[in-house]
């Protein structure tokens, strides 16, 4: 899935949110500057509320921003800065809205019978119904042990039929799931007696909208004999309606009637009964929902422990040594997994190449593009020897294969020690510096082209500057130079910026890239870093 549309189920009047794919995912909140902005009033949404995420590979995910009142799929509230994937049919809550996934801006589903007007509604709860009987109640605990076993929403849903069926002895029962706000509905499960096979199901939409409110709703014929008009029309002895809710929250409808050539009244003591069946189908419902989350964060656990694993055995030893050079690398991931890499490639006993990328994106797939990026630029440098010459093969194996929404930006240089140069490529990257044994700091930007990837026929040329004795090099990621401080607030981001690479990097001794992680995390006030953050140091 690519577009996707937010369509609001409850909640103040609001027209469905468009889900666009975006590079750097779609933030949502009540802040001017977020991509899906909610209105300024709306107290319990925080001004930088949550993240959609979208990639070709996992589809869209939904990341909580550490928001006040919280965020939640299904029911089920999602930790600060847990990023759980989503998918068509998902109820994602941000108070006081409750919105539901769709790939299309209105839901096509099973339309209501509009009887405002002509319907009377009655709500049943627990103020208002009779005890349960002991039958009913024996039947209510036989049916406990059932309902909550249930592995599926469908078989909730039968379960929850049959014991409905029983317990108010009407004869017809469908289990209905909104997709669109309270217009449009599916079918998750139904039970038609033979009477009625011949005779068309309508479904009430006061009754329903009855039943939104949480409560059970019923409408049938008054103690004098008179029926509503709807129900004369439809031609319907009684109707109940029982919500199953998440929260506050409708996530499914049981209607049941009594309709066909043989009418029934609906059995003493069936609204009370049907009161507890909504209480015990809801819980079993969040359960459900909640396992199922799990699930999902349990299978997105495993494959970046996967991924983790590998990435750790791709990445070079953190020093390496090439003649008088020394150079040391680290690559953080922001996640379990990261899509930064680094690269030190002898070429000889006096040339060795150094590359930094960094993926667009977060996640396994932004990780899979940095894995097949550092292994075919690695092969490239060994046959070219020159950044030029590797950095274009390897953009004319990457553009024809990349997702759309992900590009690489890096710096790939070579050093020669005998000739004491250094040839660099810069494709977008932009955060590599040169501090010379005078303490002259200069930014190696010179001769840069685009991010690998965005166009297949790509031609990059390296650019040379001397590189002698008592000089060093530091390459970092944006991970580093865009890492907000511990005090940065929406409006204001105080950010490491390249100032404080240059800090690091006038320290001549010791080793530069602790160094310099140490001031990140100072400046961070965590260890936990915000992206992807990696850096290299190459010195004499």
């Amino acid at each position: 899935m690519s577009s996707a549309w937010l369509i609001p189920m409850s909640g103040p009047t609001l027209e469905p949110i468009a889900l666009v794919p975006s590079t750097d995912g779609l933030t949502i909140g009540r802040h001017e500057k977020c991509e899906l902005r909610l209105p300024a009033d709306a107290e319990q949404v925080s001004r930088q509320h949550a993240r959609f995420i979208h990639d070709d590979v996992d589809g869209w995910r939904l990341q909580d921003l550490g928001s006040r009142w919280g965020t939640f799929i299904n029911g089920v509230r999602l930790g600060a800065k847990q990023e759980i994937p989503i998918k068509p049919g998902d109820m994602v809550g941000i108070s006081p809205w409750a919105f539901t996934l769709s790939s299309t801006p209105r839901a096509r589903g099973l339309q209501l019978r509009d009887d405002a007007g002509q319907t009377i509604v009655r709500a049943v709860n627990d103020k208002n119904s009779q005890p349960l009987a002991e039958n009913l109640l024996q039947l209510l605990l036989e049916s406990a042990a059932r309902i909550h076993a249930s592995t599926s929403e469908s078989e909730l849903a039968e379960n929850v039929i049959g014991a409905a069926l029983r317990g108010t002895g009407l004869t017809n029962a469908v289990m209905l799931k909104p997709l669109d706000g309270l217009r449009a509905f599916t079918i998750i499960s139904s039970h038609v007696s033979k009477e009625a096979e011949d005779s068309p199901a309508q479904f009430s939409r006061s009754l329903i909208n009855g039943a939104a409110t949480g409560n059970v709703a019923e409408i049938s014929a008054g103690s004098g004999g008179e029926f509503s008009q709807s129900l004369v029309q439809m031609n319907v002895s009684a109707a109940i309606c029982v919500p199953l809710m998440l929260g506050d929250n409708p996530a499914a409808f049981l209607y049941l009637d009594s309709r066909g050539s043989v009418l029934q009244a609906m059995r003493p003591n069936g609204s009370a009964f049907c009161v507890a069946l909504s209480k015990m189908a809801s819980l079993a419902l969040a359960n459900l929902k909640r396992v199922e989350i799990e699930k999902r964060q349990s299978h997105i656990d495993a494959e970046l422990s996967a991924a983790a694993a590998a990435q750790k055995w791709i990445m070079p030893r953190r020093e390496s040594v090439c003649g008088p050079l020394k150079a040391i690398g680290e690559s953080r991931a922001g996640q379990s997994v990261g899509g930064d890499f680094f690269d030190i490639i002898p070429l000889s006993d006096c040339r060795f190449a150094v590359a930094l990328g960094d993926v667009s994106g977060k996640g396994v797939s932004a990780s899979v593009l940095m894995t097949a990026t550092q292994g075919f630029l690695h092969a490239a440098l060994q046959q070219y020897g020159e950044p030029g010459q590797a950095v274009t093969a390897l953009n004319r194996f990457i553009a024809p294969r990349r997702p759309a929404s992900r590009f690489v930006t890096m710096w790939v240089g070579v050093i020669d020690c005998q000739k004491r140069t250094l040839s660099y490529v810069d494709a977008a990257h932009s955060y590599a510096l040169l501090r010379q044994a005078d303490g002259t700091i200069r930014e190696l930007s010179e001769g840069g082209g685009l991010p690998i990837g965005i166009m297949d026929d790509g031609e990059y040329t390296a650019f040379e500057v001397p590189f002698n004795p008592g000089d060093h090099i530091v390459v970092a990621s944006d991970g580093i130079i865009e890492q907000p401080s511990a005090d940065s607030s929406p409006d204001s981001r105080v950010q490491f910026e390249v100032e404080g690479v240059k800090a690091a990097l006038s320290e001549a001794s010791g080793d530069l890239v602790k160094k310099l992680f140490d001031r990140v995390i100072a400046h961070a006030g965590t260890e936990h870093l915000a992206d992807d953050a990696t850096a290299v140091w190459v010195g004499w």
